[in-house]
């Protein structure tokens, strides 16, 4: 039964604007940006209480320590608070992203309807100031998310979810650059939250169906979408995608989404892994923590999340000289009495046949008809693919940072330096001509892993994947460990993590 109420998010976004200093330095509480060493600048209003709480010796400097002070009854501010930055070499976009988040918090522990933030240019450090709106917003709108799940009773409105934004002592251009990236961090941070809301429902409540229908909702204006289903994909030839939807009663669907560039003449592809449950099949996984299969669909998700951002205005000025397409494989992997077993052959849609030797290596078998169906149908410049693809990326590199290979180096740095700016870090993985001759089979073309004699198990998905790119330039990200299960910080504490999403939008606009 699927629960009445599904959980997520429920449209309570942090809402923010931007707002004069002097507008900022009035309400119920304010929150200033303190660096080491600089006197913070919050405007002429604040300056004496300003001055009042530092010659006190209690207002604290140390990275996100929050020091709070009430204010006189005549006085503009009802409270005033301060947020420690660290020192000047500490001035990160992720200790921006940080600071912003612990002031939501701090907000919201307050009990206030509503709040002010003011970032003075010292806090700022050597960050540019695009940048650096970008990062507050993240904070903010990221910092504010918490999965609601499915309760008896719905849950009681929030406080901490409006604020006032303000810059104080930045340059005319600083500031109006600012502002375009606190816009800019708003709408990557909203679909970061939409992709989280999908990947933290649980199974029952997030189907292939769910993101079929999610992805319809999206569409309007230059986004595009349409779903095939079991019949379509069958016409097309999807044998590998139909053969891990066989064991489950939930239909599968394929998505494709669409969103057009005005001028651009290209098309760079986007895959995602829609895996909503696996349970490995006929090659089943064990019992404990297979309930976090939920989040075997965080590549469909980020991919969402990407076209919810590019449907908001997620380019803002720029304008790439590429299409997007986005296309999402999505089904349960079960062990069901029609399920795949291990031995049997399956035909891809660009003919290749794939001998199954273990059921749980089920996403490069839908990402390779995909990516099929994406050189068939969409002639890409490039595909990048984003899949909860294997366990041994988390052995390799933990839940800090994604996997990262592909056929052409230039689209691999330009993702790493877009996770680079997303503070997503990619870290890559060879893909070498002896790791592809590992993937051939003696019963078909290809198998889909590899001898236990290997190992390199992740890179072993990108080989797998390599065949079916061929010569059109393409990189994998296995974002296993990324999608979920990483230290809290601040603005993530817990569960999916909506990995991704800000990295492919820095990314599309460089493209």
């Amino acid at each position: 039964m699927v629960p009445e109420r599904a959980g997520g998010y429920n449209g309570r976004r942090m809402k923010f604007r931007s707002v004069p200093v002097a507008a900022a330095c009035r309400g119920e509480l304010v929150f200033v940006l303190a660096t080491d060493g600089a006197v913070p600048d919050a405007g002429p209003l604040l300056r004496g209480a300003i001055a009042a709480a530092k010659a006190t010796g209690d207002l604290a400097t140390a990275a996100r320590k929050v020091s709070l002070f009430h204010q006189p009854a005549k006085a503009a501010c009802k409270r005033l608070g301060f947020v420690g930055c660290g020192t000047r070499a500490q001035l990160t976009t992720e200790q921006l992203r940080r600071v912003a988040a612990v002031a939501q918090a701090a907000a919201e522990r307050a009990e206030v309807a509503d709040f002010a933030l003011i970032v003075p240019a010292a806090a700022l450090g050597d960050v540019e100031a695009e940048a650096a709106g970008r990062a507050v917003a993240e904070g903010l709108v990221l910092g504010a998310y918490v999965y609601a799940p499915p309760r008896r009773k719905a849950p009681k409105p929030r406080a901490g979810q409006k604020c006032r934004v303000a810059a104080a002592g930045l340059a005319r251009r600083d500031e109006a650059a600012f502002q375009r990236g606190l816009e800019l961090g708003r709408i990557g941070a909203e679909a970061t939250a939409f992709a989280r809301d999908l990947e933290n429902q649980p199974s029952n409540v997030c189907t292939p169906t769910t993101l079929a229908q999610a992805a319809r909702r999206l569409a309007g204006g230059r986004l595009h979408v349409k779903v095939l289903d079991r019949p379509a994909m069958q016409k097309l030839g999807m044998g590998a995608l139909l053969g891990v939807a066989r064991g489950s009663d939930e239909p599968p669907k394929f998505v494709v989404l669409e969103y057009r560039v005005p001028g651009a003449k290209r098309n760079a592809c986007v895959v995602g892994k829609g895996l909503t449950f696996d349970t490995g099949g006929i090659s089943i996984k064990p019992a404990g923590k297979m309930d976090e299969m939920r989040y075997d669909m965080c590549g469909a998700g980020a991919v969402l999340g990407f076209f919810h951002a590019l449907a908001h205005g997620g380019l803002g000025e720029h304008r790439p000289k590429h299409n997007f397409v986005g296309l999402i494989a999505a089904t349960e992997n079960m062990p069901g009495p029609n399920a795949q077993k291990p031995g049997d052959v399956v035909r891809a849609m660009d003919g290749h046949t794939i001998e199954v030797l273990n059921t749980d290596a089920e996403g490069r078998l839908v990402l390779a008809d995909a990516i099929c169906y994406a050189r068939k149908f969409h002639d890409p410049a490039v595909v990048v693919d984003l899949a909860t693809l294997t366990g041994a990326v988390v052995t390799a590199l933990g839940h800090e940072m994604a996997g990262i290979m592909g056929n052409d180096q230039r689209v691999i740095e330009a993702l790493v330096a877009a996770g680079k700016a997303a503070d997503e870090p990619l870290w890559q993985l060879p893909l070498w001509d002896c790791h592809k001759e590992q993937m051939k089979s003696k019963f078909a073309d290809l198998a889909n892993i590899n001898g236990p004699q290997h190992g390199n198990g992740s890179t072993a998905g990108g080989a797998f994947l390599s065949y079916f790119a061929g010569d059109t330039p393409w990189a994998h990200l296995d974002i296993a460990g990324a999608a979920y299960g990483g230290l809290h910080k601040d603005y993530y504490k817990g569960g999916a993590a909506g990995t991704a999403v800000r990295t492919l939008l820095h990314w599309a606009r460089t493209l």
